[in-house]
Parts: C-alpha cells; structure tokens; sequence
C-alpha cells in the first residue's frame, strides 16, 4: 500500500479538492450537527485517503457525501462549521444525523490518545487542536471495501475501482455488491480482489459476518484484528488500517513501505503504548492538523 500513501499524501497535505466535488446545489434543507470541542472539520477530512474514494468528497473547505436514507439517495454538504445542507426535501433528518456522526466521529472519546500523546513532544498539540479522529463511513462493509480497494493499489486505480461500484449513488449494499457475482466485480475493475470482495459481500449480505458488530466498543480490538485477519485479501497492514475505521480503535504499529521512509524509527511512540500507532500517524500528517 505504500503507493496509496505516497499518493493520497500528496494530494491530502497539498490542500484544495481531493476526490469528484459535485457542482454547486440549491439548498432544500439543512441542520446543525453539534461538535466536540476542540473539532476541526480539515483536520477529520484529511485524515486519511477514504475522503476522495466515492461517495465521498473534498472540496478544500466542506465535506460531500451521498447519504442512503429511506427516501433514496441524499447528496449533503457539511460545512466547517457542521452546518449540513442538501437539495432535496426528506423526513429522515434524524437518519442524517446518525450517520453523519459516525462519518464525523463525532462521539469518540480521545482522551486516553491524547494522554499518550502527551508523552511525545511533537505531539503534545493533539489535544489542544482536537486531532486524532478519522473520518469513515456510514457503515464498517464500506470501509471495509474501501480498504480491499486499496490494497497494492496507486490511489488513482483505488479511486477508480470504488467509483466503479458507486456509480452517482450511495454506497452500495452488500447484496447489491453480491449479486454482481464475481464477472461482474472484474469488470468493474476489481481483478484478482473480486473473489475477496465477492466474499465479503456475501458473507454480509448472508448474515454469515455482522461487521457492523465491530464498531461496538464492546468487542475487544484483538478480536476485531483477529476477524479482520480472517477476511480474503486482509494482511497485517490492511487491517491496521482499517482498525481506526470501527469505532475509532488503536492504529497497530504496523507499517508499509511508504510509513518506512517517513518515519525510519518508529521506538520514540512505543510509550504511548496501544496508541503508539496512532500516535505515528499523527506524527506523519501533522501538517493537516497542527497550526501553520
């Protein structure tokens, strides 16, 4: 994954659009989503490369994403202040709410990584600018293929092969993404990852894996680990990097090539414990979060 770094990084800490910015809207509705404090919409959004993977985008300054609600597809826009608008009337205001929290991490509780935090001197400035969340989806299936996606991948063919699956709508389920059967998902530019994703789509769609269940603070990380390593096409490295998509769990200290060379020493985070993963990450995209 060391190509997805180089390049995601590269745009991520360039500023401006990253992902497909849909044109300008008239605006039908709107609500006010309430943010922890310290909480800084850039900072989120440029967490991680998932923000320009389909359905989701990146305007420099607000957050796009294509919402499934009850009613169909719902396009919104948030705002840096949290202000979210669409161009549509819906009912489903509180539908919007919980899944954009999710989206937003707005429930997680940073405390113990900015503890450890505390412990590193380049990072003492994490609590104070209110880093360390990382944006995700709606749901654990989509960061999970998200992840699949990226996995020995540039993060151009990442952002085509998702793309292919999304088309102009939501995110797709898993049934509608295990009815493509295996043909259907190399068309689409999967190649040998179909199989995988072809699996995991069904295994959702049958029942036969709930990871949605994942998210749940309830279940200890090393299960999650140990059932993302049991997925097709997950090594050590894609499930460190999905790990901080369910939930807001610990990023192991796992690295790729591209990790390598930005950070050659990885000891000085060992104090930090379970976040000394995390905690490198940080150090790595400081530029997005940290005050220029």
């Amino acid at each position: 994954m060391a190509a997805v770094g180089a390049q995601a990084a590269a745009l991520l800490d360039a500023g401006g659009a990253v992902g497909e910015v849909p044109p300008p809207a008239p605006v039908a509705g709107g609500l006010r989503l309430r943010a922890p404090e310290p909480y800084a919409l850039s900072a989120v959004a440029r967490g991680h490369g998932g923000v320009g993977l389909a359905p989701s985008a990146y305007d420099g300054t607000r957050l796009h994403r294509v919402l499934r609600l009850p009613d169909g597809p719902l396009p919104v826009v948030v705002h840096p202040d949290l202000t979210v608008t669409w161009a549509r009337p819906t009912a489903h205001e509180d539908e919007v709410r919980r899944q954009l929290a999710e989206v937003l991490a707005l429930a997680d509780d940073l405390g113990e990584l900015w503890d450890a935090c505390d412990r590193v001197a380049g990072l003492r400035g994490a609590r104070p600018a209110g880093a360390g969340r990382v944006l995700r989806a709606p749901t654990a299936f989509e960061d999970l293929v998200a992840t699949l996606a990226s996995t020995n991948a540039s993060y151009a063919a990442s952002r085509r092969r998702v793309a292919a699956l999304v088309g102009a709508g939501p995110f797709p389920t898993a049934e509608q993404v295990a009815v493509l059967g295996e043909d259907g998902l190399r068309a689409r530019g999967w190649g040998y990852r179909a199989p995988a994703l072809l699996a995991l789509a069904r295994d959702v769609a049958d029942g036969r894996r709930d990871v949605e269940a994942w998210r749940s603070p309830h279940v200890p990380d090393d299960e999650v680990v140990a059932a993302l390593r049991g997925l097709a096409g997950f090594g050590p490295f894609a499930a460190a990097t999905a790990l901080p998509l369910l939930g807001g769990r610990p990023r192991p200290l796992v690295l790729d090539g591209w990790l390598r060379r930005q950070v050659p020493d990885p000891s000085p985070f060992a104090v930090m414990g379970r976040w000394a993963g995390t905690g490198l990450w940080l150090a790595v995209t400081a530029g997005r979060w940290s005050p220029r």
